[in-house]
């Protein structure tokens, strides 16, 4: 899994979570360990949760709009490529950082630290 691909995965848990809470007319926490989504994902409330997810998203397509880059193509093999020539790939860099508050999740990768 790519670290594109885990992001775009926990923003559609957190979506899904958002939007059950939502639904509830109840904003609460997520258990952790229920599978559902990251703990804390509808602290103050659905709108809100909903909100980030999509601000969230944006920052992804950010980051490959700013390179130049395709995000349906195989973008990892590329920042492999600039890392080795010296060159920082600020994108990969954005999504390491918006993907920090997934690090206790069972798939994530320790190498996307940053």
């Amino acid at each position: 899994m790519t670290l594109t691909e885990f992001l775009l995965a926990r923003l559609d848990e957190d979506e899904a979570a958002a939007r059950e809470a939502a639904r509830a007319e109840e904003a609460t926490t997520v258990p952790a360990g229920s599978g559902a989504a990251a703990p804390g994902v509808v602290r103050l409330s659905p709108a809100r949760a909903l909100a980030e997810v999509e601000a969230k998203r944006r920052i992804v397509t950010l980051a490959y709009e700013a390179t130049g880059l395709d995000m349906d193509g195989d973008v990892e093999r590329e920042v492999n490529a600039r890392r080795e020539s010296g060159i920082e790939f600020v994108g990969e860099r954005m999504l390491r950082a918006i993907v920090l508050p997934y690090a206790d999740h069972p798939d994530h990768d320790d190498a996307w630290l940053l």
